[in-house]
């Protein structure tokens, strides 16, 4: 009997003994038959015993952010090199850092969990800190993470990332869509005769203008395309980016099905939001202020203005935009207008009002550098 009970305690210790080491080891609630990759921003990384922990951020497809979590071994055999843990690349507690954008691979959770036993890491720069042939360099994650929102195309999304200027050669290209004027209601009729813009039939000087812009003050959509500075659209799953020179304004345009938000002020370049048709970005901006004017001219709006941008490119590789106006506050009817732009291999770069000058002041700056 004793001799019986001594081999269940045996048996038992050892079965506890294994399933304590592979607990320890993290490798149970992994499936170590299958590997996923993701790609992210670093929000915490913990160089602790017994496992070293890694916290990103990814971006899913269908705009949702879920926070992905990676287990390597001990902070100890990392910072050594040791055992095959890190190939030749000696970590440390700043060896990752929140913000970077970082590449895992690894096994799954068997449950799902958005987590991984972590088989490869490479850092912001692009380097191989596990796995593979670790210290070699390759593309950074930022660049594939890119490079898969372009490949999209590929799934009826259309590419329209890049920089791009305007390419018009009508006379009223750089101040209104056509050189008919909208059809205005007496409300906007009465606003546009007090307007003093610097071009068009009412066209002043610069010292004599009341355009907002010249406050230094947003332009708004649409007119900020009639601006002669170049815009960079950035493409990301479930939003894109446009960047525009002018006064470094940004719009977030997301496309991951989410509606209009009803908590915002008044805005100078409204709450876009847009979907994929092929490969026609639409877009959808409302909530807008009525500070800005239409176009250069002095064509105005109400905060009723909501605004439809088409944006796609024609077969000579030009970006079109089709942009649709409703006021009905401002207009008698919707009316349309079009703008054309030339890919352009710049860098957006700083433009900056010069909101501390006079207006004479300005106007001798431009007549200067016309000159």
């Amino acid at each position: 009997m004793k001799r019986n009970l001594s081999k269940i305690i045996l048996t038992i210790t050892s079965a506890l003994a294994v399933t304590t080491a592979a607990a320890h080891h993290g490798a149970a609630p992994y499936d170590n038959t299958s590997t996923k990759t993701v790609i992210g921003t670093v929000t915490d990384f913990r160089f602790f015993n017994p496992h070293v922990l890694i916290y990103i951020d990814v971006l899913q497809d269908n705009g949702e952010t879920v926070n992905w979590s990676g287990e390597l071994t001990s902070p100890n055999r990392l910072a050594r090199a040791a055992g095959g843990a890190s190939g030749n690349v000696n970590w440390s507690k700043d060896i990752l850092l929140p913000g970077d954008v970082i590449e895992l691979s690894g096994n799954p959770a068997r449950n799902g969990a958005p987590s991984l036993r972590l088989r490869q890491v490479i850092d912001a720069k692009g380097i191989t800190l596990v796995g593979g042939n670790s210290g070699a360099a390759t593309t950074t994650p930022a660049a594939r993470l890119a490079s898969k929102s372009i490949a999209a195309s590929a799934d009826g999304i259309g590419d329209l990332s890049g920089v791009w200027m305007r390419a018009e050669n009508e006379p009223y290209a750089n101040y209104a869509f056509s050189a008919e004027l909208p059809p205005m209601t007496d409300w906007a009729i009465e606003r546009y005769q007090a307007a003093k813009p610097t071009y068009g039939e009412n066209g002043v000087t610069v010292a004599d203008t009341n355009d907002p812009v010249y406050q230094c003050l947003p332009p708004g959509t649409p007119r900020i395309y009639f601006h002669p500075r170049p815009f960079e659209i950035i493409q990301t799953p479930g939003r894109v980016l446009i960047s525009y020179e002018y006064q470094q304004l940004l719009r977030a345009i997301y496309t991951d099905g989410r509606p209009h938000r009803n908590d915002l002020a008044p805005s100078w370049m409204g709450d876009s939001t847009g979907h994929w048709e092929g490969d026609t970005l639409v877009v959808e901006s409302v909530n807008f202020n009525d500070n800005t004017w239409i176009d250069r001219r002095g064509v105005p709006h109400s905060d009723q203005l909501q605004v439809e941008e088409r944006f796609y490119r024609n077969d000579d590789g030009q970006l079109i935009i089709d942009i649709i106006v409703n006021d009905p506050v401002a207009f008698t009817e919707p009316w349309t207008g079009r703008k054309t732009f030339e890919s352009v291999p710049w860098t957006i770069e700083e433009f900056v009002c010069l909101d501390n000058l006079s207006f004479q002041e300005f106007e001798q700056i431009l007549l200067e550098h016309d000159n």
